[in-house]
């Protein structure tokens, strides 16, 4: 394979004798086929299973005689297998990798572990009421769409993958097009050309991001997701927003970042120094290659679980509609200015962002032109930007906690448009 900037992302460092190499392909959960919420998930874990020269134990035996291991992650645009490595075994480690990648053996036996495994994480979720809370609100968010299919999947679709489908999925994902390389440190370009070559092997052909706009219900949607004597209640808050790429994006994380993004913010002061309601108030913005969405958090004891959201839904409203100040902004801005050598400071680091950059469709100065860009931003752009972008009107809330005690307060709350409840140990299916 002809490494170009556009398969390989290389941050050289020859000061130590240490490189990290993965192989990013551009893919996510966002593909499962209907009824096959998590194929994408269980399709990556079986790449650390086996080759057709060796099962698993001699893989995972070989891989950690080198001192390391092989790192498989999905991600909501990539799969990712790699991993990190002395120099000195990186030829051995890279084709154990190139291996795994064009020799995976995806036995039956191993299918049958993965999925049992899957289904095991997937009902201890349950246990994990901050974990439940953002399982159910990814899903009523984009109910119907794509982008609600978790990273894991639901019981029902992992439980019905067949072999033929991870095969089929496998073919469609790991590909020449899809895959963007991910190195740094004692690397250099010819000798990662030459490392990689066996991926000439992968099959042709890129996935397309073309989805369809996720919906956007108008009104104030509630879900409360039911689980016996809560002491504390774990609170979202947010709707669908944009993707990584759209010209806003800076401004309005500027913004979120004063209103909700550290512990001096709106949000810290008026929810926990004020009240002591929550230990924590969050306002974030999570983007991704083709789309994502606004949100608001907060874990209050359940005794004020109605007034905290009251709360976060008014003071939503005051920063869309009255605006940040100007000190607010300026504070914000020196805060990511100042934090942001921190996220390139190592050559992983670096390459890190450069692949994250390019995954989500940002231009290829987006890493270098940060700092010049957030500098850049005036107040009335980042106050224009939260006004064009955000809408307090139309939001889901979905709330863990224990329905009877908060239902009728939840229920009056201004502007709520549908209010459902839903057990915790309920799957997708309880979704209209």
């Amino acid at each position: 394979m002809t490494m170009t900037r556009e398969h390989l992302l290389l941050v050289e460092h020859h000061g130590l004798p240490f490189a990290n190499l993965f192989c990013n392909f551009q893919a996510g959960p966002a593909f499962d086929p209907p009824g096959r919420a998590g194929l994408t998930g269980v399709t990556n874990r079986m790449l650390a299973r086996g080759t057709r020269r060796r099962g698993r134990n001699a893989l995972e035996e070989a891989v950690e005689a080198l001192g390391t291991e092989l790192v498989t992650s999905t991600q909501r645009d990539a799969v990712t297998v790699g991993g990190s490595v002395l120099t000195r075994n990186l030829e051995a480690f890279a084709a154990l990798l190139m291996e795994v990648l064009t020799e995976p053996a995806f036995t039956q036996d191993e299918l049958d572990k993965v999925k049992r495994e899957v289904a095991s994480e997937l009902l201890a979720d349950r246990d994990d009421d901050g974990t439940l809370a953002a399982i159910w609100f990814r899903r009523l968010l984009y109910a119907g769409h794509p982008f609600g299919h978790g990273g894991q999947g639901t019981l029902s679709g992992v439980a019905a993958i067949t072999r033929d489908e991870v095969l089929s999925h496998a073919a469609q994902t790991y590909t020449r097009d899809n895959l963007l390389v991910g190195a740094s440190g004692d690397l250099d370009p010819q000798t990662a050309a030459r490392l990689l070559a066996p991926l000439d092997a992968l099959p042709a052909g890129a996935h397309t991001w073309g989805f369809p706009e996720p919906p956007r219900p108008a009104g104030r949607r509630i879900a409360l997701i039911d689980k016996p004597e809560r002491t504390q209640a774990q609170i979202l808050i947010g709707h669908p927003a944009f993707h990584a790429a759209d010209p806003d994006y800076q401004a309005i994380e500027l913004a979120t970042t004063a209103f909700g993004g550290t512990f001096t913010a709106r949000l810290m002061e008026e929810v926990r120094v004020k009240r002591g309601w929550s230990y924590g108030a969050h306002a974030r913005i999570a983007v991704e290659r083709a789309g994502g969405y606004y949100l608001l958090n907060a874990a209050p004891t359940s005794t004020y679980a109605p007034e905290t959201v009251a709360l976060l839904l008014s003071e939503f409203e005051k920063f869309v509609h009255e605006g940040l100040r100007d000190d607010e902004i300026e504070f914000a801005r020196n805060y990511l200015v100042n934090a942001y050598p921190f996220r390139i400071e190592t050559p992983g680091l670096r390459a890190s962002q450069i692949v994250q950059s390019r995954l989500l469709g940002r231009p290829d100065d987006y890493v270098a032109g940060y700092v010049p860009r957030l500098k850049a931003l005036t107040p009335d752009e980042v106050r224009d930007a939260v006004r064009r972008r955000l809408t307090p009107a139309d939001l889901l809330v979905v709330m863990v906690c224990t329905a009877d005690e908060v239902r009728d307060k939840m229920a009056a709350l201004p502007g709520v448009t549908d209010l459902r409840v839903i057990s915790h140990e309920a799957d997708e299916s309880a979704i209209p």
